[in-house]
């Protein structure tokens, strides 16, 4: 509909700043991934389980519900940054934001589905809770890729 664009820019110092808080506020969630695959890592395999049976089990912490919104704040960010601005007005530290976010995210649900795969083809009765859990994670986490791809795609 003519004249309802906005004619006012968004002031590229509020957009410099909201990109930088939000690689401050990623760095939150790369120190628990770090700080998970360094457990990982130091995981050897006892007489119940093998060490990648382990390692996976501890990797996938980072997908369970109360652990993904650590990505959020991230997330929210970039996309709403992100939103804020043209397409061409984007910097190129403000498109890596988004994307990196996304890809946490995205890395996150295969984490996750390996874990599931994990639990299930334990021997015993299948752990339907640790199922379910893995499955809400993976849920938030696509979640959050796919508002990082909607902004992406739909930025002015």
């Amino acid at each position: 509909m003519p004249g309802t664009e906005s004619s006012s820019r968004v002031n590229p110092a509020l957009i410099r700043q909201l990109t930088v808080a939000g690689w401050l506020l990623l760095g939150g969630e790369i120190g628990f991934i770090m700080f998970q695959l360094e457990r990982a890592r130091s995981v050897d395999g006892t007489r119940f389980a093998t060490a990648w049976d382990q390692r996976v089990e501890v990797l996938s912490f980072i997908v369970l519900p109360p652990n993904v919104p650590a990505l959020a704040p991230a997330a929210a960010v970039a996309i709403g940054t992100t939103l804020l601005v043209r397409r061409n007005e984007r910097g190129p530290w403000l498109d890596a934001l988004l994307r990196a976010v996304a890809a946490i995210a995205i890395t996150m649900v295969v984490i996750g589905a390996a874990a599931i795969t994990e639990v299930a083809t334990r021997p015993g009765a299948v752990d339907l809770d640790a199922i379910f859990l893995r499955l809400g994670g993976m849920s938030l986490s696509a979640g959050i890729a796919a508002m990082c791809r909607i902004a992406d795609t739909h930025s002015r």
